[in-house]
């Protein structure tokens, strides 16, 4: 029998897509789902848009397992797995904060199995299995009166069922009712006639089966046609629908400790609080990337510097530069002011020297991050503040020095494992 993992992720929500990994020691699928398992909360409507996702791991059979000695071992395995994937993912979009860091916990385990958990473990629902389960003798109440009556093990299923059907039917029915409105002078119709809808609703409206179905999505068991999935339990349905697909290669196992940096960076809102996590990656290399180099480099200056150069040069960096637009090279080619009233010194693009500009400038920009005094020997340094305009300069910092991070893991080259 299959074995199927769900692990929910963090800033997942309005993927509206399949994400089909392979490559390495097994494949694994992000797609949207439901969390929670609505019952009481069920909706009639969802919208993709505002629906998470989650990676979908499935083994065909058991003895294909990872080898491991506890679940944590090999939780943790699949976490690692996940983190090589998803790295490859950040790489092609940057700005998306997806990760398997997760503090909002999504699943449970139940205390038993007489009463199941749903809504976010919020209700606990009576299951008993009438069909298969000898030592259920007798069900009923006035309205269910035997046995027989109760055919779902979720026995309130056997009532919610036909309400929800009730529910999904007259709302979509909502969803396409219009009226004629004449108006004389409205502030935004104007005068005139017309047919209007009575709701107007964005792209990706899923009804409640539709939204459940999504739980089919499964590593090595969809359906592609004309690039995009078929969300279908089997048999064809009106419910039917299709969400368009990417697939991502892997074929490199990066350093744990690393993807931990750059994931709990790519993790932050705080543009200041995302700089210092990736810096973290580059400072992971300070004594080696100087000996790859065959330089000697003693202070940290010296060593952003040896980082910057063993894995880009002036003419990359300016070409990467390049791709984030005119309005970024302008912003980064003045002064820019922190709330100490201290500047930190512009970057000229196309100086032939770039890769010392701009590691002079995230040097700069590092120690107004990490050190907070108000003072240095009596003097007045810059100084960003988290929480202030500073965040705005943090921003400006956040895409070259995760660019960097990303070169050096890369450069670090494959884990053995």
């Amino acid at each position: 029998m299959a074995i199927n993992y769900e692990y929910a992720l963090t800033n997942s929500k309005g993927m509206k897509k399949v994400v089909s990994f392979e490559g390495l020691a097994f494949p694994i699928l992000i797609a949207p789902t439901l969390h929670g398992e609505p019952l009481l909360t069920a909706q009639a409507i969802y919208y993709l848009s505002r629906l998470e996702s989650a990676v979908r791991i499935r083994f065909e059979d058991p003895k294909t397992l990872p080898k491991h000695r506890t679940n944590k071992e090999l939780e943790r395995w699949f976490e690692y797995i996940i983190d090589n994937y998803l790295f490859e993912y950040s790489k092609r979009y940057p700005y998306e904060q997806i990760t398997s860091k997760i503090t909002d916990l999504k699943y449970w385990e139940n205390d038993g199995h007489t009463y199941i958990g749903y809504d976010e473990n919020n209700t606990q629902a009576l299951a008993l299995d009438t069909l298969n389960d000898p030592s259920v003798l007798e069900i009923g109440n006035e309205d269910l009166p035997s046995i027989g009556h109760w055919s779902d093990w979720c026995l309130v299923s056997n009532y919610t069922y036909e309400y929800i059907a009730t529910y999904v039917s007259s709302m979509a029915s909502v969803l396409s009712k219009t009226v004629k409105v004449k108006t004389n002078g409205h502030d935004e119709l104007g005068t005139g006639e017309f047919d209007l809808p009575l709701v107007r609703t964005e792209g990706g409206v899923l009804n409640y089966y539709q939204a459940c179905m999504l739980e089919v999505l499964q590593p090595n068991r969809i359906k592609v046609i004309d690039g995009r999935v078929l969300v279908s339990r089997g048999m064809q349905s009106t419910d039917d629908f299709t969400l368009p697909l990417e697939s991502i290669k892997a074929s490199k196992y990066y350093d744990a400790d690393l993807l931990s940096y750059y994931f709990a960076a790519v993790r932050e809102d705080l543009p200041i609080s995302r700089f210092r996590c990736f810096y973290n990656v580059l400072e992971y290399f300070f004594e080696d990337a100087p000996k790859h180099l065959g330089e000697a480099a003693r202070i940290e200056r010296e060593q952003i510097s040896c980082v910057l150069r063993w894995v880009a040069d002036s003419s990359s960096l300016s070409k990467f530069i390049g791709t984030l637009g005119q309005s970024y090279i302008a912003a980064i080619e003045q002064q820019l002011s922190t709330s100490s009233g201290i500047k930190i010194n512009a970057i000229k693009v196309s100086s032939p020297d770039l890769d010392r500009l701009i590691s002079e400038w995230l040097y700069a920009i590092r120690c107004a991050i990490v050190h907070s005094k108000r003072t240095r020997k009596g003097n007045v340094e810059a100084r960003l503040v988290p929480y202030s305009e500073d965040e705005e300069i943090g921003a400006l910092a956040v895409p070259i020095v995760q660019h960097i991070a990303i070169l050096c893991i890369d450069k670090d080259g494959e884990v053995k494992v």
